[in-house]
């Protein structure tokens, strides 16, 4: 009896061996416990299980792929706050303590000119209008050219008469006076209306100038500055050539509407 107990624990035994043996080990799972489990045989250590190598190589492209979009929009958001930012601030030119001293700011003429819409396009209509002129005055010319020239061939091969040459001469002489007034005629003109259009920007800037300085400044003396006036140097605190150009072309727009 007692050797039949014997061999039945011993086959207990071993059936116990066996399952524990054939229970399949998920060392992936066990990665969260901080520990490793050492194989018996050292060429173990470089077989890698299919199923932890596929697991792992997931979690790490998940890894990258979250990091790049992270980078992104790093990127992405210091692009729009460098590029939205608001402008420094221009502080507002104050007058001192001393009631002696005298407020003065600046504008510059030659910025106006270039940005203030009416000016430019007041311009390029005399340019237009000059232009036209200029054209006409070489049409005449040149025809009046080639009449004196057909009468000079005519002269020295002696085909007109004396008759036929006074006539010719007087009439030529009458088309040199009438080119000449009417080259004279044109330069007035535009002689007019260049001043006209300069006193129309003149009147423009004034306005706009003393409502800016009205709205806001105050100054006792605004002094108009460009390349070749006699102010050498302005400091940028007191120009307030900006805020002109924006009144200018405001008054502009709504005139127009």
């Amino acid at each position: 009896m007692e050797e039949n107990e014997k061999l039945h624990q011993n086959e207990q035994a071993e059936q116990d061996n066996n399952e524990t043996n054939s229970a399949p080990i998920d060392n992936c799972d066990n990665d969260n416990e901080n520990r490793e489990i050492l194989p018996e045989n050292k060429n173990d250590l470089f077989e890698m299980k299919p199923e932890c190598s596929k697991k792992k190589k997931q979690k790490t492209c998940i890894l990258q792929i979250t990091g790049y979009g992270i980078v992104a929009v790093a990127v992405i958001v210091l692009y729009v706050l460098h590029f939205l930012q608001p402008q420094p601030f221009k502080p507002m030119p104050v007058r001192t303590g001393d009631s002696s001293q005298s407020l003065i700011v600046t504008v510059n003429t030659d910025s106006l000119m270039e940005h203030f819409v009416l000016a430019k396009l007041l311009k390029d209509d005399l340019e237009k209008e000059t232009e036209n002129y200029q054209k006409e005055l070489q049409k005449k010319s040149a025809d009046f050219e080639s009449k004196y020239q057909n009468y000079m061939i005519n002269v020295q091969n002696n085909v007109l008469t004396q008759t036929q040459m006074q006539n010719a001469e007087k009439q030529l002489i009458q088309e040199k006076e009438s080119l000449e007034a009417l080259s004279e005629r044109y330069t007035k003109i535009l002689v007019d209306k260049e001043m006209s259009v300069q006193n129309e920007i003149m009147d423009s800037l004034k306005n706009a100038t003393k409502r800016v300085n009205e709205a806001g400044y105050n100054a006792d003396y605004i002094f108009a500055i460009s390349s070749g006036s006699a102010v050498l140097y302005a400091n940028e605190l007191f120009d307030i050539t900006d805020l002109v150009i924006k009144e200018l072309n405001d008054s502009y727009k709504n005139s127009t509407k």
